[in-house]
């Protein structure tokens, strides 16, 4: 039986436009956890003004149906034989196909950018970076030079006065290092074991406090270290006295850092923030938060501090000049907070895997602003002179990024 020129023109069509939908599967609606969407979703500025591809692709693929369908009637000179070969049935059937499949290609376009931009917007930090060994897990950046260790790879010192070079290597035979302290004269590496303190040019090392160190600083050039649910301050240089003075925190110590200043020590404990000062050989509590959640890392800037929970997210505090912390957000976006930092109008959260996330340190909530993978595995953060370091522990490499990268 021989198919009239306009009816097989017309099944050409139909089948034409049906090829696009094979292998094409509109995935599931991915649905977006509230604790994302909160900061993903107000920061993403370019997610926000992308017109639904489910409603853009139908409008595209009816007009192209129609424009091929009525292609074929342009020329056409035969009469039109059967039940829908002529255009009042052909176009609108194929407009409608071509809608029906513009609105399946659509919807799996809409889920795949809803699944690129769950965790933030996509961003490119381009800088430098320098390879290291081992397995490092902390890092502390300094005026001229920083220090990232933990593992077999030791502490490994390198420049921070332009792009990073190794410089030497430190406490390669300590194990379980718990965090580390760069100072002017050296860096200071808590471990499980014991303090342990190493000078710039020099690879011996001097163990100055036994213990289970879980965090350390220098508080108005008083070492302080966190053993257990104990805070402990470092005699007086100079003299006799080897007594080191001690203070119970209520709970176990995790991270400590000190204010720009050096007069004000902030330590967090599983369920408490607290602020301290140095008044004499004793240390006296100003003012504590509440927290809940095993604490990595505690930074500050002066007028805000941030806490990195792990599985919790990050906690950002606003402070006074007594050191009294409130609390403006709790950010659980990421899977894992590794660390977290305050540069400006930025907080920077190592998120491990999923890379370095930038939010918005202006924002009365944790407000996503862009997310770098291409820096590997974050675990550790550090700032100095215009540029961010991260510590990417998968490579293993420190990255060197400016710390007012562009988002776009």
């Amino acid at each position: 039986m021989k198919v009239p020129r306009v009816r097989a023109r017309a099944m050409a069509c139909a089948l034409l436009l049906t090829v696009p939908t094979l292998g094409v599967h509109a995935l599931p609606a991915q649905g977006i956890p509230q604790r994302d969407a909160e900061g993903s979703a107000a920061g993403n500025e370019g997610a926000s003004r992308r017109w639904p591809r489910r409603l853009v692709m139908p409008v595209v693929m009816g007009a192209a149906a129609a424009l091929a369908a009525s292609a074929y009637f342009i020329s056409n000179a035969d009469d039109p034989v059967g039940s829908c070969t002529g255009p009042r049935c052909v176009l609108p059937l194929s407009v409608g196909i071509g809608m029906g499949v513009g609105y399946l290609m659509g919807r799996e376009m809409d889920n795949a950018h809803a699944l690129r931009y769950r965790r933030g917007a996509p961003v490119r930090a381009e800088g430098q970076a320098l390879t290291l060994q081992g397995e490092p897990q902390w890092m502390s950046v300094g005026a001229r030079q920083g220090a990232a260790g933990g593992g077999a790879g030791g502490v490994q010192l390198f420049s921070t006065d332009g792009a990073p070079k190794l410089l030497a290597r430190r406490a390669s035979g300590i194990r379980g290092v718990r965090g580390l302290d760069l100072g002017p004269g050296g860096v200071a590496v808590a471990a499980t074991t014991g303090l342990y303190e190493f000078a710039v040019d020099s690879a011996l090392g001097l163990r100055v406090r036994d213990g289970d160190i879980a965090a350390t600083a220098v508080l108005a050039e008083r070492r302080v270290v966190g053993i257990g649910d104990r805070l402990e301050v470092a005699p007086r240089s100079g003299t006799s006295d080897t007594t080191w003075r001690s203070m119970r925190t209520g709970g176990a110590v995790r991270a400590m850092t000190v204010d720009p200043t050096g007069r004000l020590l902030w330590v967090a404990t599983d369920s408490a923030l607290a602020s301290y000062i140095l008044d004499g050989d004793s240390l006296v509590r100003r003012a504590s938060a509440r927290l809940a959640g095993g604490v990595r890392t505690v930074r500050t800037d002066g007028p805000r501090v941030v806490v990195a929970a792990g599985e919790r997210g990050i906690w950002l505090f606003d402070s006074d000049d007594r050191g009294t912390p409130r609390e403006r957000f709790l950010w659980a976006g990421a899977r894992f907070a590794y660390d977290a930092l305050i540069t400006r109008e930025r907080v920077y959260v190592a998120g491990g895997g999923e890379g370095l996330y930038v939010l918005d340190a202006r924002a009365a909530r944790g407000t996503v602003l862009g997310l770098a993978r291409q820096v590997g595995f974050a675990v550790a953060l550090g700032e100095e002179g215009g540029y961010t370091y991260v510590l990417d522990r998968a490579a293993p490499a420190v990255h060197r990024l400016r710390s007012d990268f562009p988002l776009r």
